[in-house]
């Protein structure tokens, strides 16, 4: 058994198990309890002195415990220039802690003092040369990071410097702890978590009874993370950025969604910008990692064979120790109006197979009207729902239809596409989507056609359930949208829409003033490639 008192400080302070919390710090638990006959669960939630809330599914059917912990950051509240930074964030806060990750921890203080001067000396640089930094062409080569002789020799510095601290490392010393003893994680990258737009997740799947190095791994995390390798995990989240943007596939999509934004950051992607990768700062991280990775701005769900009272001995023990901080800011959400007067429409440029999407911006989680968008999705998806149907009663050439529904964020977006086998097909396929939206506008929707879309969504929450990893992230996920009682008010509000509902939601939402459309084409018009190309000597004029 591991015990550590985790504080507030850069270094940890030794501590016996037991050992009362640390001055200042609230040590009262409350816990409550709710019964959610309607979705077969029962939920727990721990609420710590501190503001660190745990929610508790019981599942004893197999001696394990998914755990996830999630913290409510993510690109809303990255500052312009800095985008992808929260991504970046997730990877360096595992690369080890003040009592993780190390041989000699006295060694490597000094060289993190020598990687911070070099640092420092570096940003005076790029404030010397900060004009460099700001003229910005109106089309420009995104690989263009302006340098200079001086910022060469200190990037060279830190490199070898970096060199140096590796050489003292325990590479992924905590991924390895949960992999050697059980765990379980959804993928294989050595830091098991992820990103979005307003969250950061960390899930791993343990037995039972190593539930204690979870609390013990993540509570040190929370307080006593070292960047370490810091330049060399600026280039691993650059390569995962060029690996999604490498296909055509990808950079649609995220061009699609800046169209679809209207200025909202939801719609950032949340690797950033590759002309943002150069400028993240450790002071800037650092100061993400203090407003957020807090215990009153993160929720810890574990659905499996635990009860509320082992969880609160461990609760206590770990979270409990760390002082509740300054409340983060308040900068998740906010509207955006979509534009008056007619829909957005984007067509993409590069050679693609050709394929429509028609897009409606819809409120996020906790809105009354969200819920009515799952059903409405359904609906419109499957070979008898809307889309198809809508399709062989036109007479439009042949497609696979699909729709859905974001719940990240507010706005979210309903979604429908189709591929065409031809670029000549598109124009019919755009017509079905839109007959279709407005048979939902008449409410001319059939009540077998509602109750068999209610009865798909609820053996889809059956098979949620019956997961505990799947159960532990959606209760975070609503946590992150609005609050993880939301679950159940959002779920007993899709049972129980109505055809009138949903011709409600549909007038207002589904409307040409609130509508996306993006294609793609094999033979795409050809761009004018001289308003595509930077000009020398243009910038600033």
């Amino acid at each position: 058994m591991v015990t550590i008192c985790v504080a507030a400080a850069a270094a940890t302070t030794a501590c016996a198990r037991g050992q009362p919390a640390p001055a200042g710090v609230e040590a009262t638990t409350e816990v409550r309890s709710e019964r959610w006959p309607a979705l077969g669960i029962e939920v727990q939630e721990l609420v710590l002195g501190n503001g660190f809330r745990i929610v508790v599914v019981e599942d004893h059917r197999v001696p394990r415990v998914a755990a996830s912990l999630w913290y409510r950051v993510g690109a809303l509240q990255e500052n312009l220039g800095e985008h992808g930074s929260t991504h970046f964030l997730e990877h360096v806060i595992h690369q080890g802690t003040t009592t993780i990750g190390v041989r000699d921890p006295v060694r490597d203080r000094q060289l993190l003092e020598e990687i911070h001067e070099a640092e420092q000396a570096l940003l005076a640089e790029r404030n010397a040369q900060r004009n460099l930094v700001r003229e910005r062409r109106i089309f420009f080569d995104e690989a263009e990071w302006p340098t200079t002789d001086t910022m060469d020799r200190l990037r060279q510095r830190l490199y070898e410097l970096e060199d140096l601290q590796s050489a003292n490392r325990i590479f992924w010393q905590e991924y390895n702890w949960y992999r050697q003893h059980g765990g379980l994680m959804r993928h294989t990258d050595p830091v098991p978590a992820n990103t979005g737009n307003e969250l950061m997740r960390i899930e791993v799947d343990l037995p039972k009874n190593r539930l204690e190095m979870y609390f013990r791994l993540e509570a040190d995390r929370m307080v006593n993370a070292i960047l370490r390798g810091f330049e060399a995990q600026r280039y691993t989240v650059l390569e995962q950025f060029l690996n999604f943007n490498r296909t055509e596939t990808g950079r649609f999509q995220e061009a699609l969604n800046g169209a679809s934004g209207v200025l909202h950051p939801i719609y950032l992607h949340p690797g950033g910008h590759m002309r943002d990768h150069d400028y993240w700062s450790r002071a800037g991280v650092l100061r993400m990692y203090d407003a957020y990775i807090v215990p009153n701005n993160a929720i810890l769900t574990l659905v499996g064979a635990v009860t509320v009272d082992e969880v609160r001995l461990l609760a206590e023990e770990y979270f409990g120790r760390v002082p509740r901080a300054p409340e983060p800011p308040a900068g998740m959400d906010f509207a955006a109006e979509p534009p008056p007067g007619g829909a957005v429409r984007f067509d993409w440029l590069e050679p693609l197979d050709p394929r429509v999407v028609v897009r409606h911006r819809i409120p996020g989680v906790g809105h009354p009207d969200r819920p009515a968008f799952d059903v409405i999705a359904r609906l419109l998806s499957g070979p008898d729902g809307l889309l198809a149907t809508e399709q062989r009663a036109s007479g439009a050439p042949p497609a696979s239809w699909g729709a859905s529904a974001s719940r990240t964020g507010s706005p979210s977006r309903l979604s429908m596409q189709a591929g065409a086998a031809r670029d000549e097909d598109l124009p019919a396929l755009e017509e079905v989507a839109l007959r279709a939206v407005e048979r939902l506008r008449r409410s001319d929707v059939a009540e077998e056609s509602l109750a068999r879309a209610k009865r798909e969504l609820r053996f889809q929450w059956e098979q949620i359930r019956s997961h505990r990893g799947d159960l532990a992230s959606l209760v975070g996920d609503f946590f992150v949208g609005d609050d993880w009682r939301t679950l159940r008010t959002f779920f007993e509000a899709r049972q129980g829409t109505t055809v009138e509902e949903i011709r409600r939601v549909a007038e207002r939402y589904l409307v040409p003033w609130n509508r996306v459309v993006g294609t793609t084409r094999r033979s795409p018009p050809s761009p004018a490639r001289d308003n595509l190309v930077s000009t020398p000597g243009a910038a600033g004029r």
